[in-house]
């Protein structure tokens, strides 16, 4: 059946037509496309550039150029190539339409189009059960009830992230543009194997201005880049900007913690204490009085020290925990997700060993890093405790 495109870029079908043969085949991430194309016009069928598309929907599946197409006697030129699968996410089922384009030096046309009458559903990871989010000032959570890979059971997935994500519109699929706010690496999951109460506590985060729809998803490593699997959208918008990280000290300021223990600090300096009293009976000596008005501004060290208990939930140790994704795993940096900068700030970690360990991800064991050079034997022993996957 002829495509109809809503954006009033379709060209007849006068140069050439998919013919009657044609098909397509998944096999994991790839996809094979075949095609008997019947060439109307077969001089300007050789002008151009050809391709066949499989769409799902609004979103690309797959692509595969042929270059020019040279027909028989018959006016018949059959084509096909196995190629990457862009699988759409998620868990609904799609109708798959096969596209004819062509490039004349100006970019991709449209010349004809099928659409195939059964709908497909992929079996990809997915994610069952409630999700959940939390955006503070000091950390971001993020949780799932369930991350299940529903393939055959020797079908183990490639490493899987979870990534929440700030975008201008709801996620539907496809490519995306927008800011990530937290991923959290959760690994390999063997076919009919699920985890359960899956969360993670990320580094606080920060949005300008607009109205950001958050976004969970569930995404795959397939060799060279991570696809999306599953997603959920969340139904309540957020409007930025949100306060940036640097905001929490202002706890730190908060006046009410240093008034009330001022007097029971005041018996911890004894001699400053005594210097406080002595101006209180010879109220001639100016100087006495002096020092006496400058006791109690020394007193009020001790009181700020005493701040010193309140601010500890937020101690360095904590603060590391809090960028360490995984709450069991508390202090660790992540070889497969954090930021050069992340990696760097580990002790025995330098600037170009931690470009060393992004540039060999995803890493199967901790161990692996041996081949990163700047990394030998003992030094690996030494950070073990300080990395993770």
């Amino acid at each position: 059946m002829p495509y109809s495109d809503p954006s009033n870029q379709y060209i007849p079908p006068t140069t050439a037509l998919i013919g009657s043969a044609h098909g397509y085949v998944f096999n994991a991430d790839e996809v094979t496309l075949e095609a008997e194309i019947h060439a109307v016009d077969p001089l300007a069928t050789s002008y151009l550039n050809w391709s066949l598309q499989l769409w799902a929907g609004d979103v690309l599946v797959a692509e595969a150029s042929f270059g020019a197409l040279y027909p028989d006697s018959f006016g018949i030129a059959r084509v096909g190539a196995t190629v990457s699968a862009n699988l759409p996410a998620g868990t609904n089922e799609h109708m798959l339409t096969l596209v004819l384009a062509g490039d004349d030096g100006t970019g991709l046309q449209r010349y004809d189009a099928v659409t195939y009458p059964r709908s497909e559903r992929f079996v990809l990871p997915l994610i069952e059960g409630s999700v959940a989010y939390r955006l503070d000032t000091d950390c971001t959570e993020i949780s799932a009830e369930c991350i299940r890979n529903p393939r055959a059971a020797d079908n183990m997935s490639g490493s899987l992230v979870l990534e929440l994500w700030a975008l201008p519109a709801a996620y539907q699929g496809g490519a995306f543009s927008g800011i990530l706010i937290g991923s959290e690496f959760v690994g390999a999951l063997a076919g009919q194997s699920q985890w359960n109460n899956v969360s993670a506590r990320l580094p606080a985060c920060e949005l300008p201005a607009g109205q950001w729809h958050l976004v969970l998803m569930l995404r795959e490593w397939v060799g060279n880049t991570y696809l999306t699997r599953d997603y959920r959208n969340f139904a309540l918008t957020v409007d930025g900007p949100l306060p940036t990280p640097t905001a929490a000290p202002e706890a730190e300021a908060a006046p009410a913690p240093v008034a009330t223990p001022a007097p029971a600090a005041a018996p911890a300096e004894k001699p400053a204490a005594k210097a406080a009293k002595k101006p209180a009976a010879k109220a001639v000596d100016k100087t006495a009085e002096k020092t006496a008005e400058k006791a109690p501004a020394k007193k009020s060290k001790p009181a700020a020290a005493t701040k010193a208990p309140a601010a500890e939930p937020v101690s360095a140790a904590k603060r590391n925990a809090k960028k360490s994704a995984p709450v069991h795993k508390p202090g660790r940096v992540s070889v497969n997700t954090a930021g050069v900068s992340d990696l760097a700030a580990v002790s025995g970690v330098n600037g170009a060993t931690a470009e060393g360990i992004i540039a060999g991800r995803p890493w199967a064991t901790l161990d692996d890093l041996i081949k990163v050079k700047g990394i030998g034997t003992k030094s690996l022993d030494k950070l073990k405790h300080l990395l993770k996957l």
